[in-house]
């Protein structure tokens, strides 16, 4: 599916063996909205508790609208998320790094990578030019505090002295959202399962 990241997949084939059920192209749909719907839930309590906004840096859905499932074959569900980056975000931490690109040093060598700001249009900069000409003004950066308010801070001078990101933890909500999702789903396997033994008793 273009521009999706599959999450999870899960393999239908087993429930109907176990129960001895049909394993319905009906059914596997009722079990894939039951499964988004638990990702859904707990990849809103992830972002919420990391104080993430869950809006898409590409202006894409956010986090919670970007899921959707899929039948891949005759048995298997595929759990699918077109929020960026979602395969790096729940698989690996990312370590923390500097942001070098976040100094005057990267501003005055690679101007044309920073956007002019609205200071610099009034004042007819063009973004190619050099702070070190007077053709561009300062790198400033905002940055939220510790209470939630957002300041603006000029970058470091140097691209020794940028600022360290402190780095990433891995989210867990798929792990959580695959075993509450199973656990939802038992109410829809338990109806299939009566409707199979009812039809087993009428033949």
């Amino acid at each position: 599916m273009p521009g999706h990241a599959r999450i999870k997949s899960i393999y239908g084939g087993p429930v109907g063996k176990t129960l001895e059920i049909p394993v319905t192209r009906e059914l596997l749909e009722r079990l894939g909205k039951c499964l988004v719907d638990s990702f859904v839930k707990e990849a809103k309590k992830d972002f919420a508790k990391r104080g993430w906004s869950g809006e898409a840096r590409d202006g894409s859905a956010p986090i919670w609208d970007s899921f959707s499932f899929k039948i891949r074959g005759e048995k298997t569900i595929e759990v699918v998320s077109s929020f960026p980056d979602i395969d790096v975000l729940t698989t690996r931490d990312i370590p923390p790094r500097k942001m070098t690109w976040l100094t005057q040093e990267a501003k005055e060598k690679s101007p044309n990578r920073y956007p002019t700001t609205l200071r610099e249009k009034r004042a007819g900069m063009k973004k190619s030019g050099r702070m070190s000409k007077g053709e561009r003004l300062p790198l400033v950066v905002p940055i939220k505090d510790d209470g939630g308010k957002v300041v603006f801070r000029t970058a470091p001078l140097k691209l020794a002295d940028a600022w360290v990101h402190p780095g990433i933890a891995r989210f867990t909500f798929v792990q959580r959202a695959v075993r509450s999702g199973k656990k939802g789903c038992i109410g829809i396997i338990k109806e299939e399962a009566v409707k199979a033994l009812v039809a087993e008793f009428t033949r």
